[in-house]
C-alpha cells in the first residue's frame, strides 16, 4: 500500500501527470496570465486523485514560478520564466544511473529487428547484428515537454529486462548487471548538433529542422561485449549536458 497522495502507476505518481496535463493547457493558451486555474475540487474530480495529490502538483507549479496561489483567491497563471533546460551533470558511469533515476522512460514500441549498412555504421555496431529496439519518451518531474527521444539497443540475450524498463527508474545498464551478473566497464558516447527530421520533430514536439543534441552511448562489459547501444535526442531549448575532468597523475600540461 502507499501513502497518500503518492499512489503510482507504471509512469509514477500522480502528482507529476496533473503537472504536465496543466502546463500543457498553460502552454496551449487554454490558461492565459491572470486566469484562474480550475479548483482544488475540480482537479479532483479531474483527475480522479485525492486532494493531497492536487495540492502537490499545484506546489510543484508555485515553485515553478507558473502560478500564484493565495488564500481564498485559488490559483492564478503568472507570467513564466525564462524556459527552464533540464541539466544532466555527468562525471562517471555512476552519474548516468543518477540521471535515469531523477527522470521518467515512457516506453512508446518495441521490436526485434537486424541492424545492417548506414545504420550499423551510424551506431558503430557489427553489421547484420540482431537486437531489441526500445522507442521511449524521457520526461524530467516538472516539465511538460518531454526532454529527450531514445532509441535503445538492447541483445536479446537480455530481452527480460524489457518488461522493467518504464516501469523502475533505474538505467537499463544497470538491470542487465543485476540480472544476469555482467559488468559494465566502459561506456563509450559521442556528441553532435542535428536538425530534428519529421520523426524527432513529431515525437518531442519541435518543427522540422529544429536544433537537437543527439548523444550516443555504447555500453561494453568487462569482456569486451557490446551489451546495449542507446541513440538520445535531446531538444536544444529544454536540455544542458554538463561534464567534470578531473586530472589524473602529474603534469603541467595546458
Amino acid at each position: 500500500m502507499t501513502a497518500a497522495g503518492t499512489t503510482t502507476r507504471a509512469d509514477g505518481p500522480r502528482y507529476r501527470a496533473i503537472v504536465r496535463s496543466l502546463l500543457s493547457d498553460i502552454e496551449a493558451g487554454h490558461y492565459g496570465i491572470g486566469d484562474r486555474l480550475p479548483s482544488e475540487a475540480e482537479l479532483c474530480d479531474r483527475f480522479e486523485v485525492s486532494r493531497y495529490t492536487v495540492r502537490e502538483a499545484l506546489r510543484r507549479l508555485q515553485v515553478q514560478g507558473v502560478i500564484a496561489r493565495r488564500q481564498g483567491a485559488g490559483s492564478v497563471v503568472t507570467p513564466r520564466p525564462a524556459a527552464p533546460r533540464f541539466v544532466n551533470s555527468i562525471d562517471s558511469i555512476d552519474g548516468l544511473m543518477q540521471y535515469a533515476s531523477s527522470t521518467q522512460l515512457d516506453v512508446i514500441s518495441v521490436e526485434r529487428i537486424i541492424v545492417e549498412g548506414e545504420q550499423a555504421k551510424r551506431l558503430r555496431c557489427p553489421p547484420n547484428s540482431a537486437w531489441l529496439r526500445i522507442a521511449a519518451l524521457r520526461h524530467a518531474d516538472d516539465l511538460a515537454q518531454p526532454i529527450c527521444y531514445t532509441d535503445l539497443y538492447i541483445a536479446p540475450a537480455f530481452a527480460e529486462v524489457i518488461a522493467d524498463i518504464g516501469r523502475e527508474r533505474t538505467a537499463v545498464h544497470a538491470m542487465i548487471e543485476q540480472r544476469y551478473g555482467v559488468n559494465v566497464q566502459n561506456v563509450l558516447q559521442d556528441i553532435e548538433a542535428a536538425e530534428a527530421d519529421l520523426n524527432l520533430a513529431t515525437r518531442l514536439g519541435l518543427k522540422v529542422g529544429a536544433p537537437v543534441l543527439i548523444v550516443r552511448r555504447r555500453y561494453v562489459d568487462d569482456l569486451g561485449n557490446l551489451i546495449e547501444l542507446s541513440m538520445n535526442a535531446h531538444p536544444a531549448d529544454r536540455f544542458r549536458y554538463e561534464m567534470t575532468l578531473q586530472r589524473h597523475g602529474g603534469g603541467d600540461g595546458a
